[in-house]
């Protein structure tokens, strides 16, 4: 008898954001992810089934933000690490309090964050959990951020869904390795874009534009996503010796890193650079933060948090420089940096007149090496999701194996 599998993207198909599936395959029915995009207003994706399992690839909002939707007054079962969990839940809490200031309902409540953590099933990487039916899920390591997953379904055919994937070392994490599978769900994040330089190359590039503002008296502002980029930055910048102060949310979630060491390409490394920064507490510390030489500070997007403090004092001073280390989203206030030395302070747009400079410090894959990771898994379909740009993979990706690129909302028959 024939098994079809069956697949529908709720959200995240053709753009980085709100990224949900439901899969349905040997008499069981799978909800990959459930996101949300966090721009303003926030962008949800579409309702989802029941389900008999969730699978959380990791904690980033564009993957676990709308998890605590579907576990209001629910005993639902979600798979992810113990870590991711942790962090999800800090994201959540978080998410909540943005939505009330920017004047956004939000779209649960605390109690809902409180039952989405107990509904957790923790797993780690290399283990293996049977999910009814003959199917069993394997989990794999994404090389993305500490406990990130990529999950392996063994059934009728093998089936492997990355969520965002890294094959590169980083000082947080060590790159992911290809699984050999049937049909294969792959995010695209930089479909068609390359990282430009080797991660030794580029951190040697960071720390020398560190020396010439330091060297002209002026201070380096580092706006860091609180979770894996501004501990990534803590590490490059522990035996560099500069005055470094971390400020906001990065702080808290060090801390629960470093609680599940097995998850880290090294925690003693991590806990070592962490005891060689200064940690804000207060506006005291605030103002030494901007006597010092370098700020690791929230949000990446600069959006909101401690950052826009700093700015506001540094905004006109050109021997100080803002270095952004990961990707502007569009509409965001880091975009309108990049794009237009401006920052929007809480409403009021100013000039921006010291140094801007981009460091590509991406947690994902690049162009080249999606490719390649996709060839050596060596499938005979390959879904493309989590991408603004899936035709820039899908040429070079169709001489290998048939290549499917479904819109939200479709279903899709494998």
């Amino acid at each position: 008898m024939r098994n079809d599998i069956k697949i529908q993207f709720l959200g995240g198909s053709d753009e980085v954001g709100s990224l949900a599936m439901v899969l349905e395959t040997d008499g069981i029915r799978l909800l990959f992810d459930y996101g949300m995009t966090p721009s303003k207003p926030p962008a949800y994706p579409l309702p989802a089934p029941p389900v008999n399992k969730i699978l959380l690839t990791h904690s980033h909002l564009d993957h676990s933000g709308m998890t605590p939707s579907l576990c209001s007054g629910v005993d639902q079962d979600i798979i992810a690490t113990k870590l991711t969990g942790e962090i999800a839940n800090l994201l959540h809490k978080d998410s909540i309090k943005i939505a009330k200031m920017e004047g956004y309902a939000p779209p649960y409540n605390t109690s809902d964050i409180s039952q989405a953590k107990l509904c957790i099933n923790p797993v780690e990487p290399l283990q293996k959990e049977n999910i009814g039916n003959d199917c069993e899920v394997r989990f794999h390591s994404a090389g993305h951020i500490p406990g990130s997953l990529m999950f392996e379904i063994v059934g009728s055919k093998n089936i492997l869904f990355t969520g965002d994937l890294n094959v590169d070392d980083t000082r947080l994490v060590k790159g992911t390795k290809p699984v050999q599978c049937d049909i294969l769900f792959m995010e695209g994040t930089y479909a068609g874009r390359e990282h430009p330089k080797k991660r030794s190359e580029l951190e040697k590039d960071f720390l020398d534009k560190i020396e010439e503002v330091v060297t002209r008296g002026g201070v380096v502002v580092l706006p860091a996503f609180a979770v894996s980029r501004s501990q990534e930055l803590a590490l490059i910048l522990g035996n560099s010796g500069y005055n470094v102060w971390y400020d906001g949310m990065g702080r808290k979630v060090s801390k629960i890193f470093l609680k599940h060491p097995k998850c880290l390409r090294s925690s003693q490394d991590l806990k070592k650079a962490l005891n060689r920064l200064n940690f804000v507490h207060s506006d005291h510390g605030r103002k030494l933060a901007l006597e010092s030489e370098v700020i690791i500070t929230s949000s990446g997007m600069m959006d909101g948090g401690p950052v826009l403090g700093y700015m506001n004092k540094l905004k006109n001073d050109p021997k100080s420089a803002v270095f952004l280390t990961g990707y502007q989203v569009e509409d965001t206030n880091s975009r309108l940096l990049v794009e237009k030395r401006k920052l929007d302070f809480y409403g009021v747009v100013e000039n921006i007149e010291c140094e801007v400079e981009y460091f590509d410090f991406s947690g994902h894959a690049g162009h080249s090496e999606l490719i390649e990771f996709a060839k050596q898994c060596n499938p005979e379909k390959i879904i493309l999701m989590h991408s603004n740009n899936r035709n820039a993979l899908a040429d070079p990706l169709k001489e290998y194996a048939e290549i499917c690129s479904p819109n939200d909302g479709e279903i899709l028959k494998l």
